[in-house]
């Protein structure tokens, strides 16, 4: 009896792992652009090129280094083949932790989707929280 219950414990968490990881599949930036309200402070997984590429100068204000100055943040576009979105980086503590996104590098993106609406233009942006090198 006890092998039986221990195999169908491990088929349901081999379920759940499956689940998790389809689950995580690229979202098209054209949904979000198209219902920004469904995914205002979600987290998404976004895949597509970096367009449109800026580092943010340096400057001071983040809780996470304690109100001491933050490096290499950056902007940026993220396009997939549905459209393209605004991408925003926390930058870091010190400079040269992080690696810079580069003009035309294929990323994907996980993050917080930020909807504001009072935004005149209403486009949302995603705020990464973490940034995939993706090999072609």
């Amino acid at each position: 009896m006890r092998p039986l219950l221990h195999r169908m414990l491990y088929l349901c968490l081999g379920l759940g792992l499956v689940s998790v990881a389809s689950a995580d599949d690229g979202l098209p930036i054209s949904k979000i652009l198209k219902h920004p309200a469904d995914y205002q402070a979600k987290v998404v997984t976004v895949e597509g090129h970096a367009r449109a590429v800026s580092t943010l100068p340096v400057h001071r204000g983040t809780r996470s280094c304690g109100g001491a100055n933050v490096y290499d943040s950056q902007i940026f576009a993220l396009q997939d083949k549905s459209g393209a979105i605004g991408i925003s980086t926390t930058g870091a503590c010190l400079p040269n932790r992080t690696k810079p996104v580069v003009q035309n590098e294929h990323l994907r993106i996980r993050g917080v989707v930020m909807a504001d609406q009072s935004n005149p233009e209403g486009k949302p942006l995603i705020h990464a929280h973490s940034i995939d090198r993706v090999s072609p």
